[in-house]
């Protein structure tokens, strides 16, 4: 069976292409017509042309793309835009798996399909609590979907169900109502039996007296029950998010249930949920709002739309809010805000823990050193062994997870010199009091190795081996440890820990999602494939706006083997359709991939004004175009949703996108307002007026946010976010308590530049010279042209991008107008439009596009072009040069690759010419290769490359060594030192027995592997990198290649283990790579014209 992987890109000159990966075990990858045929059906179904192959593009343009194969890889290159947002190929190797299981219910008849959306609900009276509560739920359910309020019958061993045509029958395996339909109707509950939260459905003719069909659910347990319940509500037009992104009920006059039967479950992750954290100041104002207060308690009335949530979404389990205030004191206190909270939980079916410092059931508020002295065991043991005990007698036999061990005060480091022997005296202590209390009663038990805990356990200490290890991220998204050798095998397996927001250092990020898909996939699914798979708790924050990611990690938890990244874009359509409607599916979907990705590059409370060049490469300005766009598109969408879905579309697409483009404005408007100003443009104060606006415009969206639904969510967007990040204040990582804006630069409009360097300022892009010129001195700095510091552009060659620009712009008196104009240029085949102008206060500013017909330039030519520029009006008479550096090199007929271009090579690492398989006698499925990895870039827009099988990369260290992706490069000029930075995206070494290592050489070097990251102080902390880089989901590696003459080479990369995943290789081949923090866009691929 043929299978293909592809990847999308675009070069900065906006050339883009598809790269497509062939696969098969059997037949040689395709050519020829074959091969033809494959692509023109995924390029139709991607662009969703219907058109053959001769056909017009009416999306993509008037010419079809030309396509070049080499190597296994189809490389379809297309000059337009629009390929960058192409998604999804046709002939992909994955299935489409609806959102969020296979389908029993349908809205259209077919033969022996039942119509209940009329039907009676049936249920034992016997049965579980939290089953009784779930069936309650679909009656509203029902009701709001078909209008029709379905009657709901309790059935006893002696009760009599009133006659109904159909029913829908739901029961745990082990109820007298399921058990009579099994031995009298032969119901098949073998495949739930004994299972852990699976159940299963079918349609079923004369189930008991009275009804004539029936959908009979059966759960393996309660909550194998009560998730068949919820996922009929779900499948029957109700999402899990009715209530918290107010997704409207999708109404159907009949509900089809399909005459098959289906099993469901068991989960991939056995405890899966969310820890409600840093909860002030959003949640605890909002929901005080609701009830007209200042301040009001965590009560059931909350957690009971916490726990509906939970169970919609096929998780179980619970860390409660916790954090401490002083407005009022002590802070949340799960167990005690409501004395009902707990025994709540487990009527619903919800399994209650408490955060990694909170032991024994007892929330840290709860502990009040006024009356019972310090946190400290050494000190203080006795009160609080007493606190302990009187956690477990309070959980009783309620379904919980314990946690063990203890921190310090204030989810600080354990007080004590020896903290692995405190430790080791509290696990005892701990274990006894379960049977002091609860007897031989099986308790669920977790440590968490969280901050300065996981160096203990990198020291020796260890719990019970029925205790969970619950192994945490380093806060922003890369986890530290992950279970290795006999660590799989613990009775109590291992679990993780993982932060979709956070407060701390090195900078807190709490306001917004920040969280890319791609990259929790891989975390997350690195997780499981190492085994911890017993708990996965999510820090969530204030629950809204995470709504998207951690919906997508529940569904990820319950069946991992429906998730592979090239089934992201897929994912978001299906939920997106689920959450706004079929009718917008696609264009929301599309919405949220982009969002996904530009939130990847870096999160939002790490964006300063600097963050992006507005120097090189475009960077600032590209980046905050991509974002105005989305923002664009998003606005447009919105006025083509229908009216009641607007709500939901605001909540979950258009406050996270306009916001964050706000945001970037913002950010990137200041830094280029400081660069224009001291440029000294004009511009620099409509750009600082714009910043403002943008500014204010922020909180408009905060302010409509609060006014939806009559104030439902007043307050919840309450976190501020904008402020200057000074790394110099002691409390930099703290989130700001009120946005605030700084650093505006203005220009005194009336005032003229001084007259030697005149009104007309020239920016060639990537050149210093209008800020040069900002300071100035007649007798030691020459003008008119200017020499010292010259509008030179970077080179232009055949390999490079088609365009650069200029941009001229006024910088004096506003109220004079410049006339300027081009001279004569001295070549044919150089153009530069326009070539004269007129700037005003309503032109300030001029772009000139500089583009070259390489047809017609000499071969072999390497000169600079000089064009004059003169201006009128001016004191001195104004004249400039415009200088264009020109390289006519080309390379060998013969090569395919990547030619320098403009002093660097920039290659995207999906985008090899080979790759080879390790040598051994592995079957095909076996054999340790480098893949593609879709849509995992923070530098790239195609992707990243990693070694699979993954399990057979890790348990091969010979074949994952011997496994390689090459890329071929060509130097115009010889190099004494030629020098690579490489990206790789950020993760961390989750196994000290196999730290990451890399090898980049360059043609027969040996390999040369070298350690991605370096020892932290003590074993289990971050690396050393970590403060400095963690930021820039990244980390970049400088790797010296030695002597490189001029000619085709080949670079040659290898790992050693599949967690490391290459995104991006940079070479500086003649002083070319200018500062940026995305590295210079990929350059163009020679040999495929």
């Amino acid at each position: 069976m043929l299978s293909s992987t592809l990847g999308l890109a675009t070069s900065d000159d906006h050339y883009g292409f598809l790269s497509m990966q062939f696969k098969d075990e059997q037949v040689h990858p395709p050519r020829g017509q074959e091969l033809a045929t494959l692509v023109w059906q995924s390029w139709k179904s991607v662009c969703g042309c219907r058109l053959s192959p001769q056909g017009a593009f009416p999306i993509l343009g008037t010419s079809p793309p030309s396509l070049h194969y080499t190597d296994g890889n189809v490389i379809i290159f297309r000059p337009d835009p629009f390929v960058a947002q192409l998604a999804v190929c046709a002939f992909s190797k994955y299935t489409v798996h609806a959102l969020l299981e296979e389908k029993f219910v349908g809205f259209e008849p077919e033969d022996q399909t039942l119509d209940i959306a009329g039907a009676t609900l049936i249920a034992d009276a016997d049965d579980f609590l939290g089953v009784h509560i779930a069936l309650k739920s679909l009656v509203e359910d029902f009701e709001q979907i078909t209008g029709i309020r379905p009657a709901f019958n309790n059935a006893t061993t002696n009760s009599t169900v009133p006659a109904s045509a159909t029913g829908v029958i739901v029961g745990s395996v082990g109820s007298k109502l399921i058990r009579q339909i099994s031995a009298e109707k032969g119901l098949d509950i073998s495949d739930v039996e004994g299972r852990w939260e699976v159940f299963k459905t079918a349609v079923i003719a004369n189930p008991i007296a009275g009804v004539e069909r029936a959908l009979v659910i059966v759960g393996s347990d309660k909550r194998g029950t009560i998730f068949g319940i919820h996922t009929l509500a779900e499948q029957s037009g109700q999402s899990p998010y009715h209530w918290w992104a107010d997704v409207p009920t999708k109404k159907h006059a009949a509900i089809f249930a399909l005459p098959k039967a289906t099993v469901h479950g068991p989960p991939s992750v056995k405890y899966r949920g969310l820890f409600i954290n840093d909860e002030a100041p959003a949640l605890v104002t909002w929901w005080a709002a609701q009830h007209n207060s200042s301040y009001y308690p965590l009560d059931t009335e909350f957690y009971s739309h916490v726990f509906d949530l939970l169970l919609r979404l096929r998780a179980n389990y619970l860390w409660p809010a916790m954090w401490g205030s002083s407005t009022p004191a002590p802070g949340h206190i799960f167990f005690t805000d409501d004395p009902r909270n707990q025994q709540l939980a487990d009527d619903y079916g919800i399994v209650v823990s408490t955060s990694h410092h909170e032991p024994m059931q007892r929330a840290t508020n709860e502990w009040n050193a006024t009356e019972t002295g310090p946190w400290d065991w050494r000190l203080n043991k006795d009160n609080v062994t007493r606190f302990m005990e009187e956690g477990i007698r309070r959980m009783g036999n309620n379904e919980s997870y314990v946690t063990l061990g203890m921190r310090g005060p204030s989810d600080s480091a354990i007080v004590g010199d020896d903290a692995l022997e405190i430790l080791r005296e509290v696990f005892e202590v701990e274990r006894q009091i379960f049977k002091e209390v609860l007897g031989d009663q099986k308790v669920n038990q977790a440590w968490t190795i969280y901050k300065e805990v996981a160096t203990y356990y990198a020291a020796g200490l260890s719990p019970p081996d029925d205790v969970t290890i619950i192994m945490p991220d380093d806060n922003h998204g890369q986890i530290l440890r992950l279970p290795t050798g006999n660590e799989t095998a613990r009775e109590g397996g291992a679990g993780i820990y993982f932060h979709f927001e956070y407060f701390g250092r090195p900078r807190s990020y709490k306001w917004s999602n920040t969280n890319n898909l791609p990259k929790v996939l891989k975390e997350l699914l690195q997780a499981y494939w190492r085994g911890a798979n017993q708990v996965w708790v999510i820090n969530l924050g204030d629950i809204k706006p995470l709504e998207q990611p951690f919906g997508f990690a529940m569904d990820l938890a319950w069946d991992v083997s429906k998730f592979d990244f090239d089934m992201i874009p897929e994912y978001l359509r299906l939920y997106s359709e689920r959450e706004l409607g079929s009718e917008h599916a696609d264009d929301v979907a599309a919405l949220l991939m982009e969002f996904n990705y530009l939130i990847g590059m870096r999160r939002f409370e790490m964006v300063q004004p600097d963050t992006y060049s507005v120097l090189n490469y475009h960077e600032a300005e590209r980046i905050l175009a991509r974002w105005n766009l989305l923002a664009n598109q998003t606005k447009t969408l919105f006025e083509q949703i229908p009216e009641d879905y607007k709500a939901a579309y605001y909540e979950l697409v258009f406050y996270p996108v306009v916001s964050g483009a706000t945001y970037y404005a913002v950010n990137i408007g200041t830094g280029l307002n400081y660069r224009h100003a001291m440029e000294r443009r004009n511009s620099a104060n409509a750009l600082a007026h714009q910043v403002l606006a943008d500014f204010d415009y922020d909180y408009d969206l905060v302010q409509d946010f609060d006014a939806l639904l009559d104030g439902k969510w007043r307050n919840i967007m309450s976190q501020a976010k904008l402020e200057t990040f000074d790394t110099g204040k002691a409390k930099n990582w703290m989130n700001p308590s009120r946005d605030i804006l700084s650093n505006l630069s203005f220009v005194q409009l009336r005032q003229n530049m001084q007259f030697s360097v005149g009104n007309l300022g020239i920016y060639a892009e990537g050149s210093n010279s209008p800020l040069d010129q900002g300071r100035w001195a007649e007798s030691i700095d020459p003008s008119m042209p200017f020499t010292k510091s010259p509008a030179q552009l970077p080179e232009m060659s055949p390999y490079g991008p088609s365009r650069r620009t200029v941009d001229l712009f006024m910088r004096g008196d506003y109220r004079v107008p410049i006339d300027w104009q081009l001279g004569d240029i001295p070549v044919d085949w150089l153009s530069i439009a326009p070539s004269s102008g007129r700037l005003d206060v309503t032109a300030e500013e001029q772009r000139l596009n500089v583009t070259i017909d390489w047809t017609q330039v000499p071969e072999g030519y390497n000169d600079t072009v000089e064009v004059g520029i003169t201006s009128t009006p001016s004191f001195y008479p104004y004249y400039d040069i415009i200088r264009i550096p020109v390289q006519n090199r080309k390379v060998p007929t013969n090569f395919r690759g990547f030619p320098e271009t403009a002093g660097y090579i920039s290659i995207e690492s999906p985008h090899f010419q080979k790759s080879s398989s390790s040598p051994n006698n592995r079957t095909a499925s076996e054999t340790v290769a480098f893949v593609h990895v879709p849509y995992l870039g923070t530098r790239t827009e195609s992707g990243s490359v990693a070694l699979r099988p993954f399990h057979a990369a890790r348990a091969s260290l010979l074949d994952s060594k011997s496994a390689y992706v090459e890329y071929d490069i060509y130097l115009f000029k010889d190099n004494p030192a030629l020098n690579a930075t490489i990206y790789i995206n950020a993760g961390l070494d989750t196994d000290p027995n196999l730290l990451m290592e890399f090898s980049l050489s360059l043609d027969d070097a040996p390999q040369n592997f070298t350690r991605v990251l370096g020892d932290p102080k003590d074993a289990g902390d971050v690396p050393p990198e970590w403060t400095d880089n963690v930021m820039n989901q990244v980390w970049t590696k400088k790797v010296s290649l030695g002597e490189a003459k001029e000619g085709a080479h080949t670079l040659r990369w290898s790992v050693n283990s599949p967690e490391v995943y290459l995104e991006k290789l940079v070479l500086d081949t003649r002083g070319g790579v200018k500062n940026s923090y995305l590295g210079p866009p990929e350059s163009n691929m020679a040999g495929f014209d």
